[in-house]
């Protein structure tokens, strides 16, 4: 993007709310006239390969992502067949977004993330050939496949992570960095190590809380991101690795007290936006100015996702006439 062009807008939901009405989801988001919608994959949740290929065949128009699945908990040449049949049902529109996967996506399974930079590597060679029908270590083609072809335009693959590592990466061999996840404050190394190599797409997107009530549902469910993100993103905002981990244990037991309490105002504000969508919106344009992505969007976690879609594109309006009258 140039000048104070407003990028491409979009929400990230967890796939927790019942399946038809996260399809139902995708449709509202379109006739709002946002451009993306990104499904998580944190674990055993509804399946977002199901959701975005149904919501594929009910709109015309947004990009469907995964934000984002992992390359432990299924094997990338399956994961790359299951985002290249909906690339194919959406005529093109889907993306694959992957990352090396947290605590919160694999202590379900039992799983860690081990040699996280060589699985990435391996993820990404996977599924072009894949998607190419050629052999690549670790895979070799069957006599029937999917391939971009069949879909019109190459499946694009965006990398999501906090490290110096995979951002690099993604800016060697991906076709974007999906930047989420994390404080606002992170975003400056973030997008410059995701630009390192070659200016590759940027879709950020912040958490987001527009009322008392979603605030105090995201409260303790930041501690997951304190979890794994890096010790200096904890030294930043005062915490202590220990204290977290507790946190995180009492959170996993059933008790999100402790969660709550390390999570206060002052760490909270720090890791989302937080305010009516006239405030967000703000926000958003100043991180459009610092940042330049391709895509800008919201982190929705609140238990009305309709609602919070709705709060989005008010606040992404607000955001495209600050922008326009720069």
């Amino acid at each position: 993007m140039s000048g104070d062009t407003a990028p491409a807008v979009g929400v990230w939901v967890f796939p927790e709310a019942p399946a038809p009405e996260l399809v139902d989801l995708a449709r509202h988001v379109e006739d709002l006239g946002l451009d993306e919608l990104w499904v998580g994959d944190e674990g055993p949740a509804r399946d977002p390969f199901a959701v975005l290929a149904a919501a594929a065949v009910i709109t015309d128009r947004i990009r469907l992502a995964t934000g984002i699945t992992n390359p432990y908990v299924r094997h990338p040449g399956v994961t790359a067949a299951s985002m290249l049949t909906i690339h194919e049902l959406s005529g093109g529109r889907a993306v694959l977004g992957v990352g090396a996967g947290g605590q919160l996506s694999l202590s379900p399974f039992g799983l860690e993330a081990s040699r996280p930079l060589h699985r990435m590597s391996e993820f990404l060679d996977i599924t072009r050939a894949v998607a190419a029908h050629e052999p690549a270590a670790g895979y070799s083609p069957p006599d029937v496949a999917i391939t971009e072809a069949a879909a019109g335009a190459p499946l694009p693959v965006f990398v999501g992570a906090r490290g110096p590592r995979l951002n690099r990466l993604a800016s060697q061999r991906a076709d974007g960095a999906f930047v989420s996840g994390m404080p606002p404050f992170r975003y400056p190394a973030v997008v410059s190590w995701a630009r390192s190599v070659r200016p590759i797409d940027i879709a950020l997107y912040p958490s987001v809380a527009f009322t008392e009530k979603a605030v105090e549902r995201h409260r303790p469910e930041m501690i997951w991101g304190l979890l794994d993100t890096p010790p200096e993103v904890r030294d930043e905002l005062g915490l202590d690795l220990a204290a977290v981990q507790a946190a995180a244990k009492a959170s996993r037991d059933g008790d999100p007290e402790p969660a709550r309490r390390l999570v206060d105002d002052t760490v909270l504000e720090r890791m989302m936006l937080v305010g009516e969508p006239p405030v967000v919106g703000s926000r958003l344009a100043e991180l459009v100015r610092q940042h330049r992505p391709t895509s800008i969007g919201l982190a929705l976690l609140q238990d009305d996702l309709r609602d919070g879609v709705d709060h989005a594109a008010e606040a992404f309006a607000a955001m495209t006439a600050e922008l326009g009258g720069s």
